[in-house]
């Protein structure tokens, strides 16, 4: 298809390269050549790289190590073939993630785009778990001078909107549906796309890792049928929607597989431990509020939920309830990298963060990086000072001076993203961040 559009010098086919590779691979070298390519240094573990790849992380263990060595071969290969200045791309797979091991390693730039909580801004991150550093640079220039009365009014008059429109971050608008009430166009576009699932699976098999593409098309079927009754007995017999009276914090549950969770915060994946954790550490008195995310209707099955509600002193919340509600009510939030943190800060609620925020700069953010320290952090959270109104404005007005205006997301989801204005946008955006980039480490490589 990419080749069809002629709009790209050359396509590298990575499902063609697996599918000549791992055949014939010999385990015993892929486990070799991955090691050696951990020893080398500053690269991520390949077993966090499998487990956080949503499609790898089903194969056996051996086929995923093949396929991983493969991938690793097929990114050394074209790297090698081609110079290439920065490469744009999400990183939410394992062979994305080993893309940008190899290219920090190369020192070829990594623009990792990631749309924030607010509608149209955008950044892009130089790692994987790399924070908003345009963002960053505005905010310490402006704890230095201070906000002008321009740009305090911006960001106040953006404050006051948020809380009384009960603003949600727009990645959120396709979750707010309930998988009881059918999406016509979504299905019109699925059925369409039924034949090439079949002609990809059938090309590609479990070579396609980069996408669904690659399972048996069958698969999403059972699957959306299971989610559907799930959901359903879910709302019906397991969450509730009133919130607990009395003290309280908040822990939503975050999407999984998912590059927010999974790749940037791989050691906090298991969230069922980590809300057992923090029930353990919270005063006596307080009720713990889990939330399930509205993306994860029907995806989690009930032993999942009954396990969450085993704990005594923990609320498990439907999807539909209004998040915005929830933060009002609780003394502190706690996320591991969920955009409700953004939220929290905005109403002056102490934020707890397991995981890299890309907002997570200044000190709005308790951070947790060891479970033992948190009945420490939650005390000093909750009896501590509040994020003060000028610290808010100041990391408002932040963000909406650095990041780039633009919509970045699925194209095929939300078809405004591949409008000729919008995609001028982006070019444009990248243009500016390889230069910044370029200019950046050009400034570093001068003699002092």
């Amino acid at each position: 298809m990419l080749e069809q559009t002629r709009a790209f010098e050359k396509v590298f086919n990575l499902a063609a390269h697996l599918k000549s590779i791992v055949p014939n691979s010999d385990l015993e070298s892929c486990v070799a050549s991955l090691q050696a390519w951990e020893f080398a240094g500053d690269v991520p573990r390949v077993n966090t790289m499998i487990h956080a790849d949503r499609i790898i992380s089903r194969y056996p263990f051996q086929s995923a190590l093949r396929m991983l060595a493969a991938v690793r071969q097929f990114w050394n290969d074209l790297l090698d073939e081609i110079q290439l200045d920065a490469i744009v791309g999400e990183i939410a797979c394992a062979t994305e993630w080993v893309a940008w091991s190899l290219a920090h390693r190369m020192e070829i730039h990594y623009l990792v785009p990631y749309p924030t909580p607010v509608a149209n801004k955008c950044f892009f991150l130089a790692s994987p778990d790399g924070v908003w550093e345009p963002m960053e640079r505005v905010f310490e220039h402006a704890g230095d001078g201070g906000l002008s009365s321009r740009q305090t009014q911006i960001a106040d008059e953006f404050v006051r909107q948020f809380r009384a429109k009960k603003t949600k971050p727009p990645f959120l608008s396709g979750a707010q549906r309930s998988p009881l009430i059918p999406n016509l166009r979504e299905l019109i576009r699925r059925v369409t796309r039924i034949a090439f699932r079949f002609q990809t699976f059938a090309e590609d098999g479990p070579y396609e890792i980069g996408s669904y593409h690659g399972t048996p098309p069958w698969i999403p079927v059972w699957e959306d049928t299971m989610r559907i009754a799930r959901h359903a007995i879910s709302e019906a017999a397991i969450f509730e929607r009133k919130i607990a009276e009395g003290p309280k914090v908040y822990f939503p549950l975050h999407v999984q597989p998912e590059f927010t969770t999974d790749v940037r915060a791989p050691f906090f994946t298991n969230q069922i431990a980590l809300i057992e954790n923090i029930s353990k550490s919270m005063p006596i008195g307080y009720r713990l509020i889990v939330k399930e995310h509205p993306g994860m209707k029907g995806e989690r099955n009930g032993g999942y939920y009954r396990e969450i509600k085993k704990l005594r002193n923990v609320q498990l919340l439907s999807p539909s309830v209004d998040s915005h509600q929830v933060i009002q009510q609780s003394d502190v939030v706690l996320t591991i990298t969920g955009s409700s943190a953004w939220e929290a800060i905005l109403y002056g609620k102490p934020v707890i963060a397991f995981g890299p925020l890309c907002y997570g700069f200044g000190d709005l953010i308790y951070r947790c990086n060891n479970v033992t320290d948190l009945p420490v952090i939650l005390r000093r959270a909750i009896h501590g000072s509040k994020p003060h109104h000028s610290q808010i404005l100041r990391l408002v007005s932040s963000l909406l001076a650095s990041a780039y205006e633009l919509e970045w997301g699925d194209p095929i989801r939300n078809p405004q993203i591949a409008e000729q204005a919008n995609v001028a946008k982006i070019s444009d955006a990248i243009v500016k961040e390889i230069s910044s980039r370029m200019s950046s480490r050009a400034a570093e490589a001068l003699p002092v």
